[in-house]
């Protein structure tokens, strides 16, 4: 079996999870991957979520907690000096660690970490660098310290790229909480187009 198969296996695991944000309907999953020059189609495309973001990643640090497959830190793995991604699912960080090694990406990590169980304090040792924006993208509405988190990101990065998720009151209790922490939240995508079914998720830049 070549590598394209065995990631291929790896991936349509992920989608076991009880979860309803696997990308259940697509073949591998989440995030639209490329694997040895092949398209592996998912529910999120991660270059279409960043393409208009106003952030520089150049030699930055990023954190994404809720990293699913690592997709969205795999396409700015050229660009960024370090990337750390957390989950609490183990199939997405195996698979997310499976495809860093087929990558060859020597400056991505990424850990199981359960934000409601495990201490969030606990992602700080996860690099010896500073994390320079975290990533917190569509995943509040599935966490109950989701407040917490929030607070904590807001004290460990000047920057934060947040897609609100949930139902309408639930996303403005989102950006009313960011508000909270972050002097300037503003809104970068009013739709989440990239996902072919699921369009009511807004994009945020904060800092």
């Amino acid at each position: 079996m070549n590598s394209t198969e065995n990631l291929k296996n790896i991936l349509a695991y992920t989608k076991s999870s009880n979860s309803g944000y696997h990308g259940k309907n697509f073949e591998t999953g989440y995030h639209t991957l490329e694997v040895n020059g092949e398209t592996l189609p998912g529910q999120r495309n991660p270059l279409q979520r960043l393409e208009n973001v106003p952030y520089d990643f150049t030699d930055k640090v990023v954190l994404d907690i809720g990293s699913n497959q690592g997709g969205m830190l795999f396409a700015l793995k050229d660009v960024i000096a370090g990337g750390v991604g957390v989950d609490y699912d183990y199939r997405l960080v195996n698979a997310a660690n499976a495809l860093s090694t087929h990558y060859e990406s020597t400056n991505t990590s990424f850990y199981v970490h359960d934000l409601d169980k495990d201490p969030i304090q606990l992602i700080e040792s996860y690099t010896d660098k500073q994390y320079d924006i975290v990533f917190l993208l569509a995943v509040c509405m599935w966490i109950k310290s989701w407040k917490e988190t929030i607070r904590w990101v807001s004290q460990n990065s000047k920057h934060c790229l947040f897609e609100t998720n949930g139902t309408k009151e639930q996303q403005n209790d989102q950006i009313d909480e960011l508000s909270r922490y972050y002097d300037n939240v503003m809104l970068i995508n009013e739709k989440s187009l990239d996902d072919p079914k699921q369009h009511n998720r807004r994009l945020y830049l904060c800092h």
